[in-house]
């Protein structure tokens, strides 16, 4: 099952949209907590520092569909409708990922 391609639009829904968690508080735990657990030098923005970043829009919708880069195609929430739709992927400076 994958859930890595939802998990933004995930959180968007149902964290922030109910008020769970700020945008800010599920940024964080999505990416500087992460890194930081594995001491990886990712997940803040800072000067001459990784600038791996991914673009979103926090009020688009997503239609989950079963089409995803992963090889599982299955998911529990295919057919759903979610906030929040990344535009844009960006690692060491080159895009890898545009929507």
């Amino acid at each position: 099952m994958t859930g890595l391609e939802t998990s933004l639009s995930l959180g968007l829904t149902y964290l922030v949209e109910a008020g769970e968690l700020s945008l800010m508080e599920l940024l964080e735990k999505m990416t500087y907590n992460p890194a930081k657990l594995y001491n990886f030098e990712a997940g803040y923005l800072a000067e001459n520092g990784p600038a791996d970043i991914t673009i979103f829009d926090a009020k688009a919708d997503r239609l989950v569909d079963s089409h995803f880069a992963s090889k599982a195609a299955n998911s529990p929430f295919i057919g759903e409708t979610l906030k929040g739709q990344v535009k844009y992927t960006i690692c060491k400076g080159q895009i890898v990922y545009q929507n």
